[in-house]
């Protein structure tokens, strides 16, 4: 199940923030994120217990996604595509743009955005402590169109089984 974050998941988050960045408890307070205008967390959860989260700012027509975190047991178990379709799918109608930094050295993460569509922009010199980081982006707008026609394409199998 997906649903938003709220201040009791911030021991889970922090937890599983930890594989992004070792000192992210130190650089994202969730009372601060949950509290902002533009922040928007998601959580994904199994038998009541989180195994990821999606982090992102929504500011005008454009998401950056600031962080995506998977509990190591559940990779490649479609926990980050559904958190990432799930953010798409709750996204403001004006949004067009959606962005991140990715290190450039990771592989798997760049083939993952690429995936949903991502391409590389430009790359950021001295991103990270010791490396730069990939400006990905793409826009959404056929994306919500594609999920518009599965939700619909869902919805006609239960009303019209085949």
């Amino acid at each position: 199940m997906i649903r938003e974050a709220t201040i009791f998941d911030n021991l889970k988050i922090n937890r599983l923030g930890k594989i992004v960045n070792e000192n992210y408890e130190k650089l994202f307070k969730l009372d601060e994120i949950l509290n902002e205008k533009y922040s928007k967390m998601y959580v994904y959860e199994i038998d009541d217990n989180i195994v990821g989260f999606i982090h992102a700012t929504v500011l005008y027509e454009t998401i950056d996604i600031i962080n995506i975190a998977v509990e190591p047991n559940y990779r490649r178990k479609k926990v980050a595509s559904n958190l990432f379709d799930y953010l798409l799918t709750e996204a403001p109608s004006q949004v067009r743009l959606i962005t991140l930094e990715v290190n450039e050295n990771n592989i798997a993460a760049i083939n993952f955005y690429k995936s949903f569509g991502l391409e590389i922009i430009s790359r950021r010199k001295g991103y990270y402590k010791n490396d730069d980081a990939y400006l990905m982006g793409r826009s959404i707008e056929k994306w919500k169109m594609y999920i518009f026609y599965l939700l619909n394409l869902h919805v006609m199998k239960q009303v019209l089984p085949l």
